[in-house]
């Protein structure tokens, strides 16, 4: 998420416009049609096959996934157990996929498969009438943030990408009741968005070139880490709320939400929004030490070297 800064969205590259957006979407609904009725092991082993053939095809993903998963387990890059989960995590995103093919084909059975844990860090965030920032790392999928729509009594307002594949589901999502916001677009509505005491979702790990950062540690180890959330924070007052989304099996998952972080000081700037993003990073931490393959890491991120 970027800053107080906005950035302006390049021409996309070709083939990966509006026109192959339109017809992506297409593409979704006749796949959510089919496979979203799959039998859930049918589904998963299929899911694994896709995921296998992806990580053998993608060598640049398999290093940039093996750079980042060897901080989350404190081991080189080239161990054996990192190459593990690097193939694993490849395999959860297909099935991460495969799930959201079904939440398309079925959206009403989504809220009773996914387990929220936290509910009360959520409402107690919410209660001072400043809205809640709930900040979370890339794991799990969007279609497990719907249940939270329905229980919340809040609108919800979810900061996506400004690409082709977001712009295909795009309805897909407003359909499940969140409100859009692109990354390109000025911050403002998520300002009002907490103003009116609602809730602003936001992945918040992996930083775009032009966003601003801030220096914390993850997994024990230094790296930039967007200050978007913290900043967003900092001038509205409203709470932060660490989430991770894990898998249970599939079509389940579990979104696990954490304590509030109180809001830096207004006037605390860069010193505050520091303090808050390396709390989120602590909570993402933990929450993802038992299961570090599922983290989606699959941009390359700023880590610092120790001196």
């Amino acid at each position: 998420m970027a800053g107080p800064k906005t950035h302006a969205p390049s021409r996309p590259p070709f083939g990966r416009g509006h026109d192959a957006a339109r017809v992506l979407r297409g593409v979704i609904r006749a796949a959510a049609a089919v496979g979203g009725r799959l039998p859930a092991p049918v589904a998963a082993r299929l899911a694994v096959i896709g995921g296998t053939l992806e990580w053998a095809a993608r060598p640049r993903k398999r290093r940039i996934l093996a750079e980042n998963l060897a901080h989350a387990l404190g081991l080189p890059a080239g161990d054996p157990r990192v190459r593990r989960a690097v193939r694993e995590e490849v395999v959860w995103e297909a099935r991460r996929s495969a799930d959201f093919l079904w939440s398309v084909a079925f959206p009403d059975q989504v809220a009773a498969a996914t387990r929220v844990e936290g509910r009360e860090s959520l409402r107690r965030a919410l209660a001072g009438g400043r809205g809640a920032i709930l900040a979370g790392p890339h794991a799990g999928g969007w279609e497990v943030v719907t249940p939270l729509v329905a229980e919340v009594g809040v609108d919800v307002t979810a900061l996506v990408e400004d690409d082709w594949l977001a712009w295909a589901v795009a309805g897909i999502r407003a359909r499940a009741g969140l409100r859009l916001v692109s990354v390109a677009a000025p911050p403002y509505e998520l300002v009002a968005a907490l103003r009116r005491g609602e809730m602003v979702v936001v992945l918040a790990d992996q930083p775009k070139p032009w966003m601003r950062t801030l220096e914390v540690t993850l997994f024990g180890d230094p790296v930039a880490l967007p200050s978007g959330p913290a900043t967003l924070a900092r001038l509205t007052g409203a709470p932060l709320v660490p989430v991770v989304v894990l898998p249970i099996a599939a079509r389940a998952w579990r979104v696990v939400l954490g304590e509030p972080i109180e809001a830096p000081q207004r006037r605390s700037g860069a010193a505050g929004e520091r303090a808050a993003t390396q709390r989120l990073a602590d909570a993402w931490t933990a929450a993802l030490a038992a299961e570090p393959a599922v983290w989606a890491a699959v941009d390359p991120m700023p880590w610092r070297t120790h001196a």
